[in-house]
């Protein structure tokens, strides 16, 4: 019930919003987000992925390639492709990932560093 009834509501957002701003505007970046991690919480990890890609597109494009929000995409997906044994996918995120945490300075101590 409140599964299906959350994606059903953030994919209505996600088309409002895609129509309001644009299909790649920072504001459909973050709802995709939100979309991917409830996917990814209740197991979807296929759908999960895809969206978190569009998502990623959506950054990337918006913030640049270096930007932490990019990272921390990044880092979710590679984290989802190793807890599918895809491991070769998930080391060139997380390596992308550090990459881009050390170009922002992250101290070793942030809260991005410890997951």
């Amino acid at each position: 019930g409140n599964y299906s009834e959350g994606i059903s509501l953030y994919k209505q957002v996600v088309d409002m919003q895609k129509i309001r701003y644009g299909h790649d505007h920072i504001t459909v970046s973050v709802t995709l987000t939100c979309l991917a991690d409830a996917y990814e919480k209740f197991g979807n990890a296929k759908s999960a992925i895809k969206t978190y890609e569009e998502a990623l597109k959506i950054r990337i494009g918006v913030l640049g390639r270096s930007h932490v929000d990019v990272g921390r995409l990044m880092h979710k997906l590679g984290r989802l492709a190793s807890s599918r044994g895809d491991y070769h996918i998930a080391g060139m995120y997380m390596r992308r990932t550090a990459e881009i945490y050390k170009i922002n300075k992250l101290p070793s101590d942030h809260l991005f560093m410890k997951e």
